[in-house]
């Protein structure tokens, strides 16, 4: 290659030579001519080449001046943002990490977190959540994929993970670059947010919207399994009066008491709700209609056996309850909660502190307060 390129040199050089190889003095004129010609064309030629080594030392030079500047700017993002930044080999090594993602997981630098670590796995609260980690970043898609994590030193984290594979300048495998965005506090308040929205905010009961949820999944769960299925209407006898007698204060405090009664007389999996004012609601999924009277009768007698202490004075309560269960594919939610207020209607009508049961296989024409109220419902 290298004689190809100055094969021309070679033969100005081969004509001085044959010229200088003549007689002293007599040098042929017509080879002089041609080795002038030829050396203005090498000159020109080394001057272009001297012009064009001078711009490209110029371009580098330029170059080398942005790549500086940009790798400052890297540098300067890199340590000062808030949020974690990680890049590891194609094995998951880490090879390092940002101050912000250090401090991030308690660690006391950025080379503390890489020699503690030393794998980006080792982060994942849950193994599953890493494996689904990789499968997006095979298929590129790995954009604010929320995981929980704990480093050393750290509680755990809600952290959103963006990243993507950095191609190798050679043939062999490509690191990986990684942003984590601390979302512990946004998780938090949306969380809450759900909460509240799903909750009274005076007994922290679920509220009616969101026991209407949940009990149209039980619904569909007793219905496609074939389960029982019961409901519990519940008020509070004469609430007014406790409201005229001793303040809405107390009467808080009566609704709230309640609350804690209901929690303690159900099952954990029972969906217990206040509907609004002094009314609640009890589902009691995998129940038969002898279970769910159990569960009234346990129910009224602990609020039966009840002492409400409140700046009034100690009051007692007494509640009344309908119960309605599934009984066909026609059932609903809507129409449960209809016959469950038919026999709770009926218990107020009969005496109160009682349950009541809605029977349409004895009395299909008949509404609940025709029919037997459950054992223990009474006043004893």
């Amino acid at each position: 290659m290298q004689k190809e390129v100055f094969r021309r040199e070679e033969r100005v050089l081969a004509i001085a030579r044959e010229a200088l190889g003549g007689e002293a003095g007599q040098c042929d004129a017509s080879a002089f001519a041609v080795l002038v010609a030829e050396y203005e064309k090498l000159y020109r030629q080394s001057r272009r080449l001297v012009t064009m080594g001078d711009r490209m030392q110029q371009t580098l030079s330029n170059l080398n001046r942005d790549l500086a500047a940009s790798e400052g700017k890297y540098r300067s993002i890199f340590e000062n943002v808030t949020e974690g930044i990680y890049r590891c080999d194609s094995a998951g090594r880490l090879v390092e990490v940002n101050p912000a993602m250090a401090a991030m997981f308690g660690c006391g630098g950025p080379e503390a977190f890489v020699a503690e670590v030393g794998v980006l796995h080792r982060i994942f609260s849950d193994p599953d959540d890493f494996r689904i980690y990789e499968a997006l970043l095979v298929s590129g898609d790995a954009r604010r994929y929320e995981a929980r994590v704990c480093g050393p030193g750290s509680d755990a984290l809600w952290v959103e993970i963006s990243a993507s594979v950095v191609a190798a300048d050679g043939a062999g495998p490509g690191s990986v670059v990684g942003v984590l965005v601390d979302v512990t506090e946004r998780k938090a308040m949306i969380e809450e947010m759900c909460r509240l929205a799903r909750t009274d905010s005076l007994t922290g009961m679920w509220n009616r919207g969101y026991f209407m949820e949940l009990a149209g999944r039980e619904l569909n769960r007793a219905r496609r399994k074939g389960c029982d299925l019961a409901l519990l209407m519940i008020d509070v006898d004469h609430f007014k009066a406790i409201n005229d007698t001793h303040g809405h204060d107390a009467g808080d405090i009566a609704l709230v008491e309640l609350a804690r009664l209901f929690d303690e007389s159900v099952r954990e999996v029972d969906v217990v709700a206040r509907l609004g004012g002094e009314e609640f609601a009890v589902l009691l999924p995998d129940a038969s209609v002898e279970d769910a009277c159990a569960v009234a009768a346990r129910v009224a007698r602990a609020v039966r056996a009840a002492v409400v202490e409140s700046l009034a004075g100690p009051l007692r309560m007494t509640v009344s309850i309908g119960l309605a269960s599934l009984e066909g594919p026609q059932d609903s939610i809507d129409s449960l909660l209809k016959y469950s207020d038919i026999a709770l209607y009926a218990a107020k009508k009969n005496g109160r502190d009682r349950v009541e049961v809605y029977r349409r296989s004895v009395c299909p024409r008949r509404s609940a307060e025709h029919g037997p109220a459950c054992p223990d419902g009474g006043e004893g």
